[in-house]
């Protein structure tokens, strides 16, 4: 349990506070309402931009694909106040199969590995989805997540 919670901790910390570590310069970082996404598997392409859904819940997202539409990869940003952990994130019913996490700080993680979603801040929600193939990559691009400016 505790190693659970440390490892759910320090990622976290990651996303948040990571400074450096991106392949190409800053200005070709996939950004999503501030939040930069500097980690997705070789061979997805460009990422392709979503509209926002809703005024208080997703902001945009950014999804990536590879040729025969086998892999993906999305990341979404949800911004809401009211919004304050895990269960809050569990409320809003919008992930398939949730695993109840052990602490309110904790990731909703889906049960068949292939959905994460976390508060990085308060009111400042990241979804990282990918297919059934490529969901041994989702905490790799989860930690690859860096906020790139104070959210509003």
């Amino acid at each position: 349990m505790a190693i659970v919670v440390a490892a759910a901790a320090g990622w976290t910390y990651a996303v948040a506070s990571q400074s450096t570590e991106t392949a190409a310069g800053a200005a070709d970082v996939p950004k999503i309402d501030g939040v930069e996404v500097r980690y997705v598997p070789d061979g997805l392409g460009q990422p392709e931009r979503l509209p926002a859904m809703g005024a208080d819940q997703r902001e945009g997202a950014l999804r990536w694909q590879d040729s025969d539409g086998l892999q993906t990869v999305q990341v979404s940003v949800y911004r809401s106040p009211k919004i304050s952990g895990a269960m809050d994130i569990l409320a809003l019913n919008v992930m398939r199969s949730p695993v109840v996490p052990r602490k309110d700080s904790d990731p909703v993680i889906s049960e068949d590995g292939t959905d994460m979603m976390w508060l990085i801040d308060r009111g400042l929600l990241v979804r990282v989805t990918t297919s059934e193939l490529a969901k041994d990559a989702l905490e790799a691009i989860a930690r690859g997540l860096h906020v790139a400016k104070a959210p509003a």
